[in-house]
């Protein structure tokens, strides 16, 4: 038996949002330090959450019964507000860095 279509979409959002989150924890976490050293925290963490979020999307997809429509259009709109905030933030400390 499927999710219905709202749970499948909000289970996608809820995943979007927990990808957003991990991205603005290592932004906390790279704030303050030395532009290297924020790039990397950035970027290796934004490998690290690509994978895991990829291998989730993959394990809710073949393991639970729900719609996959609803589930992938509810997570890709949230991921796409996250990546733009992310961008946002990211694009606001390089311009403040700059002299």
């Amino acid at each position: 038996m499927l999710f219905a279509p709202w749970t499948s979409a909000l289970s996608g959002v809820a995943l979007g949002a927990a990808n957003a989150a991990a991205a603005y924890a290592l932004y906390r976490a790279g704030h303050g330090r030395s532009h290297r050293a924020f790039l990397k925290i950035v970027l290796g963490g934004m490998v690290a959450r690509l994978v895991v979020v990829t291998a989730v999307l993959a394990l809710v997809l073949l393991l639970l019964p729900v719609d996959r429509l609803a589930f992938a259009g509810g997570f890709l709109v949230a991921f796409a507000v996250g990546t733009g905030v992310e961008v946002l933030l990211i694009q606001r400390r390089a311009s403040r860095a700059q002299p």
